[in-house]
């Protein structure tokens, strides 16, 4: 059975313990985000007043609490080498890790996104925002370069048309506590195959910035309601009228009359303390206050 030491944060990280639990392999230990996050005397009275999803995890399940503040750092390469692993699994996390590690241990990464498509920050958001229909996980190697590693497993995601960047994630963690137990069967008998990327297919997508929160509301109010979908839970949406934005929390679609069809995008329709009504391309959106 594999040993394994897991890094990680929120419902991925929760969905491998669960997963890893389920197939009796042993998880030597867990580095989570607070680690990163939080100075020492910080975390100290957080893990006690306001502890973490992660931190009651593995209190709970009486997994061992990896200390360090960084993959990188002396503290977390002294305490793999203590524990001595066949791998770590990674399932989320936004640091770099460096050849120290990767050269020590196999290092395997969860990707929400079906690789070589979809590298880089949030695919929850990415994929839904650009229309595609399909998405999935891939387990792969990690190597020095964000999300290239050779592919070891693959799974795919049907997008709905209604999905939403919560639904998404919801998907992809679920299949992440299934696939993490195959993955590790495999390892067990020794029938890993990895295969090279393919970057004639790659792409990138950064983390979701300023302008990716703000509506384009010259498109169709399906092109706008999918922007809606995939920024949420991650951030707000905004229009920006004159030179004020108006955040999109609460908001409803509504079919324009006569008297508004023909008005232009950005128009304001209706404006009073509880909401404005503003016109889109092809529909109104009443933004509540």
């Amino acid at each position: 059975m594999a040993k394994v030491v897991l890094v990680g944060y929120g419902k991925m990280l929760y969905s491998l313990i669960e997963g890893i639990s389920d197939s009796k392999h042993e998880i030597l230990g867990v580095f989570r985000n607070d680690r990163r996050k939080y100075n020492p005397f910080e975390l100290f009275f957080k893990d006690i007043f306001n502890p973490s999803m992660e931190k009651t995890i593995i209190k709970s399940k009486k997994i061992y609490d990896i200390k360090g503040t960084s993959v990188n750092c002396d503290k977390f390469y002294n305490e793999i080498i203590k524990l001595n692993p066949d791998m770590i699994i990674v399932g989320s996390w936004g640091e770099k890790f460096k050849s120290r590690i990767l050269s020590l241990i196999p290092c395997v990464n969860f990707h929400p996104a079906l690789l070589p498509k979809n590298r880089g920050a949030n695919p929850y958001f990415w994929v839904i925002y650009n229309n595609q229909k399909v998405t999935g996980l891939t387990i792969h190697f990690m190597n020095e370069k964000f999300d290239r590693g050779d592919i070891i497993l693959q799974e795919a995601i049907t997008i709905d048309d209604n999905e939403t960047g919560f639904t998404l994630k919801e998907k992809t963690t679920k299949l992440a506590r299934a696939m993490v137990k195959e993955f590790l069967d495999l390892y067990d008998k020794g029938q890993i195959q990895p295969l090279k990327q393919d970057e004639k297919y790659a792409t990138y997508e950064a983390q979701i910035s300023t302008k990716d929160v703000i509506l384009d509301l010259t498109k169709s109010k399906e092109d706008v309601k999918r922007h809606l979908r995939a920024l949420y839970p991650w951030a707000d949406a905004y229009v920006k009228l004159v030179r004020k934005y108006i955040k999109v929390k609460n908001y409803e679609f509504l079919e324009p009359d006569e008297n508004n069809k023909n008005k232009n995008a950005y128009e304001i329709i209706e404006k009073n303390p509880s909401y404005v009504t503003v016109k889109g391309s092809d529909f109104l959106i009443k933004i509540y206050k």
